[in-house]
């Protein structure tokens, strides 16, 4: 069956200069025993580096108070075995994959699906750099694994290497409830329709003022 580029480059978000890149992120080893192509283990090691590097730094701009450790165990959630091979499965990059006769692609493991993603990813590297891997990532990625930023943490973070005390006091106000948040002598509020949404909302606003912008 001839390999369909066009096909796949819709579902990746990038339309490629070298099209022997996307042949390659595509060709499992199996296939290599059969005939003449180049496998994906190479580049995948390459995505690997790309995807830790993309996910760290928008992790780094988009959480400024967390601390590294804070930051490493995040990274290392959205770019394990798990969501990568979700997603592998969701746009069906697995039935593109080339494989040698009598491998059953449907039984790859989690790792094998999410080294596909990996490969993909040092594929679009290859071909245009950073700038086409973060539209990618962007694209498929991040809109599918990112988490709903944890605002109580970061503020706890922030208080902490700031080295003031920090305190929630919740009301009831009728038809939900108020809370305020002391982050030292600074004083931030929030509502919410329980207690846990109010003092999310009260970290909100104090992580966006605290960090300089509105939101």
């Amino acid at each position: 069956m001839p390999f369909n580029h066009e096909a796949l480059e819709n579902l990746i978000g990038h339309t490629f200069s070298d099209k022997s890149l996307l042949e390659a992120a595509f060709t499992h080893a199996s296939y290599v025993n059969e005939h003449k192509a180049v496998d994906n283990e190479r580049i995948e090691f390459l995505g690997d580096c790309v995807l830790n590097f993309i996910v760290g730094e928008k992790l780094y701009f988009s959480e400024p108070y967390a601390g590294e450790g804070a930051l490493s165990s995040r990274r290392s959630a959205l770019v394990s075995r798990a969501p990568l091979s979700r997603i592998v499965d969701e746009l069906g990059f697995i039935e593109y994959l080339r494989v040698g006769v009598g491998v059953d692609k449907s039984a790859f493991s989690d790792k094998a699906r999410s080294d596909l993603f990996e490969a993909v990813i040092g594929a679009v590297y290859a071909d245009g750099g950073l700038e086409a891997c973060r539209g990618v990532l962007d694209n498929i990625f991040f809109g599918h694994v990112m988490p709903e930023r944890d605002y109580k943490t970061e503020l706890q973070e922030y208080a902490v290497k700031a080295g003031v005390s920090i305190a929630y006091t919740v009301t009831a106000n009728g038809a939900g409830f108020d809370s305020v948040v002391a982050v030292g002598d600074r004083v931030f509020s929030g509502t919410g329709k329980n207690k846990h949404a109010a003092e999310i909302n009260a970290a909100r606003l104090a992580v966006s003022i605290l960090n300089g912008k509105s939101e």
